[in-house]
Parts: structure tokens; sequence; C-alpha cells
């Protein structure tokens, strides 16, 4: 089993969780940021956010995936964490199954939001990522030409969109096709291209396409 680590003060939020993860997950409740170290996934209450501001900056550099768990939390709150490295957020009186749900996805490396979001986390990160350098590296970047060069034209066409932060419903309509044609085309690409959502793609075309 995943070992998920539950971080909040609030005892019956710890228990609400523990009960809707525990025979999923290898659930513990975690007292410091030392003790989160060997988990997968830490369930994050967002009042120990509000509490200490410095939070955040252990979610890019820290190995576990951090779902944050708040109740009413604004869009600039939620875009913000994402931008800082956290996995996804909820809202703390979601269903069991949805929860589950949410910490699973993020195991798998997708990013857990309201969707009508995404294209805001993405335009955010693209303009704080700078331009590929040099410096670059050369394998890698060799590598992800090949790739790149797997993808049909449409594909390519449906890429460049989700980088500029475009919808389904969007794409759909500038290209004249179905919003299913899309979700094909999308499935397609995070495929050859091993990315799991949406928000990767765009980070990957950006320094790719």
């Amino acid at each position: 089993m995943q070992s998920v680590a539950i971080f909040s003060d609030n005892s019956t939020l710890v228990k609400l969780w523990s009960h809707a993860l525990i025979s999923h997950f290898d659930i513990y409740t975690a007292a410091s940021i030392q003790e989160l170290q060997g988990a997968s996934v830490v369930v994050l209450d967002s009042q120990k956010i509000e509490s200490n501001k410095e939070l955040p900056l252990i979610f890019s550099s820290h190995p576990a995936h951090f779902l944050i768990i708040g109740n009413g939390w604004s869009e600039n709150k939620q875009i913000n964490a994402l931008v800082n490295g956290a996995a996804g957020y909820c809202e703390e009186l979601e269903p069991p199954k949805l929860l589950i749900q949410a910490v699973n996805s993020v195991l798998k490396g997708e990013v857990w939001i309201q969707r009508h979001l995404v294209p805001r986390v993405i335009g955010t990160l693209i303009k704080m990522k700078p331009e590929p350098t040099q410096t670059l590296d050369s394998s890698k970047s060799i590598e992800s030409s090949e790739l790149l060069s797997m993808l049909s034209s449409r594909e390519h066409e449906v890429a460049n969109m989700i980088r500029d932060g475009k919808s389904n419903k969007a794409i759909a309509k500038s290209l004249n096709i179905s919003e299913r044609t899309v979700k094909a085309h999308l499935t397609s690409i995070f495929k050859k291209l091993n990315v799991s959502d949406r928000l990767h793609l765009a980070l990957y075309i950006k320094d790719y396409g």
C-alpha cells in the first residue's frame, strides 16, 4: 500500500480523512514536516499553510505529492498552491469516494483541481517558466523531439492549443471537430509523449515544442 500522511491540527478532520482512506492506503498522522518524509502523498490541511506561509516552499522539492484540503479556499489560493508545486486541491467535506479518487490521481502524477482553473494554472506557469536555453539536457531534447515527431498534424494543433490554455470546447470550435474527438486526440498525445495530463502537456510543449 502507498503511504499517505495526514498533516492537520484538527482532530475531527484527521479522523474524517483517515476513515475515508484507511481501507485503500497506509495512513498515518504527521506532527511535523520531518514526519512527512516517508509519505507518497501528504493530505494537507489548508490551515497549516495559513499558519505557516513558508510551507509551500517545500512542495516542489519534497518527494511526496501534496493534496491540499480546505474550506472554501479562493481560486487564487488554489492556483498559487499549484504553481508552487502542490498536486491538487479539494474541499474538506468531499465524499470519501472523491477523496480516494483525488489521492489516486496525484499518486499517478496527475493534477487534481477544478477543470475551469486548469487554463489559468497553465497560463501562470508558462509565464513563470523561462525559455529553454542551450543548457537544456541535449539527450532529453533529442528524445523529446523524436516523441513530438510521432504526433499527427492535428495532434500538434491540439497540443499547441493546450499550451495556450484553451479548453476542449474552444479547441473543438476552432478546429471544427467534436469535443469527443478532442478528447481522443488528447488521449493519444498523452500516450505518445508519456505525460499524465494537460498541465504537464502544456509545459512539455513549452519546453520542446
